[in-house]
């Protein structure tokens, strides 16, 4: 079984960068998946405008932490940085991509991070988006927590609440889980609970000869904290939606990042 027809496939999947080890983990993944997918990998590294406006500004201040020591901030030290950075990571895409056998480019993308970001993927018909740039975890002492679920191979979540969208991002889950040999968690996200059971129809109907070996799960579509617990809870290693998915809200999307605590792949 596979997804949809071949005019479907998957043929570019583009991943934002930055240096942070939080996006190199989400390029090594990324990079798994255009290899199963036998698709074009695309690093795009991103340059938050609105922290190089931020750097420009006389008040704001930086501290070295390896020195303790306090300076102003230096936009052209910064930029240089910033440049240095994007070669490192291009330099990791490629080595990555050479080992995989993956076709491979990569560019630089200006924007701010916060508002723009779903518009970097340009025609890539899969975006993988982790928390990076001023949204990347801090470096700080872990909190105690539950240790994380083990289980063999990749596991995979999607989103599914029978929009067009949602269909589309089941079909590439499916993909993806037949070609990387990965276990699938359907999330049912119905309107209200009296649709609960014609959804779950429509999902084992898609799924097919799988249904048998794929979990199915159901929240309702607006219980966010719900879908982090259930996503956290089960050790999700990459949730899938589509574009349209109000998790990618301007207003909720990193927020919705971090408390999924894994990447998103949102199908285009």
């Amino acid at each position: 079984m596979s997804a949809a027809d071949p005019a479907g496939r998957i043929r570019r999947i583009a991943v934002a960068l930055d240096a942070s080890p939080h996006s190199l983990q989400g390029l090594a993944l990324a990079a798994g998946i255009a290899a199963a997918l036998n698709a074009e990998l695309e690093g795009v590294f991103v340059e938050d405008t609105e922290l190089l406006r931020l750097a420009g500004l006389p008040f704001l201040r930086e501290l070295r932490i390896a020195t303790l020591c306090e300076s102003t901030l230096d936009v052209d030290r910064l930029q240089r940085e910033l440049r240095a950075a994007a070669r490192g990571v291009r330099e990791r895409l490629e080595r990555t991509a050479a080992e995989l056998g993956v076709a491979w480019s990569f560019r630089v993308w200006r924007g701010d991070l916060e508002a723009e970001i779903l518009g970097a993927a340009l025609d890539a018909e899969l975006f993988a988006l982790g928390r990076i740039g001023r949204f990347a975890p801090l470096r700080r002492r872990p909190r105690p927590t539950a240790p994380k679920p083990t289980h063999d191979g990749l596991l995979l979540g999607v989103l599914y609440s029978g929009s067009e969208g949602s269909t589309r991002a089941l079909s590439i889950a499916l993909e993806l889980g037949i070609r990387h040999a990965a276990s699938l968690v359907v999330i049912l996200q119905p309107a209200t609970s009296a649709d609960t059971a014609t959804l779950r129809n429509r999902a084992l109907e898609q799924l097919g000869p799988v249904r048998e070996q794929t979990r199915l799960v159901s929240l309702e579509a607006t219980d966010s904290a719900a879908l982090a617990a259930t996503v956290r809870n089960l050790g999700m290693d990459l949730l899938i939606l589509d574009e349209t998915n109000s998790l990618l809200a301007r207003a909720s999307l990193w927020t919705s990042l971090e408390t999924l605590g894994c990447p998103v792949a949102i199908g285009r």
